[in-house]
């Protein structure tokens, strides 16, 4: 086989790979991983607390980072730990967002080591 045939088998299959676009099995726009949209909540029980949506849709969110769990704010108010999201149905609620630990210490001060999670109410 010449050498031009070969290269350009190369370089077709090379930008075959690199091309974009809708193909058999994308599942069109990619997800942010530390947001979960009124989109993605619309696609669980309404009767879902807002923890069990993160436990389904982004489970490693409650687990926090180095051990600690992270705290949990509603429409910017510091309430507690995980376990207040709990309080929340899944009807109620527009966006839960995740804030890493120097992000949220950033934005919220002392006391976020294991970051945390926002809630946006309806």
């Amino acid at each position: 086989m010449p050498i031009r045939t070969v290269i350009g088998v190369f370089l077709l299959l090379l930008t075959a790979g690199c091309a974009t676009g809708n193909t058999v099995g994308d599942q069109g726009p990619r997800r942010n991983r530390n947001v979960i949209t009124l989109e993605e909540l619309a696609g669980v029980s309404p009767d879902y607390s807002a923890y069990d949506v993160v436990r389904r849709l982004r489970a490693n969110w409650l687990s926090g980072r180095g051990g600690t769990s992270p705290r949990v704010l509603v429409n910017g108010m510091a309430l507690g730990n995980v376990g207040v999201l709990r309080n929340y149905r899944a009807e109620d609620l527009s966006e839960i967002r995740y804030i890493f630990p120097s992000d949220a210490t950033t934005r919220y001060g002392t006391g976020y080591q294991g970051g945390a999670i926002e809630v946006v109410l309806k």
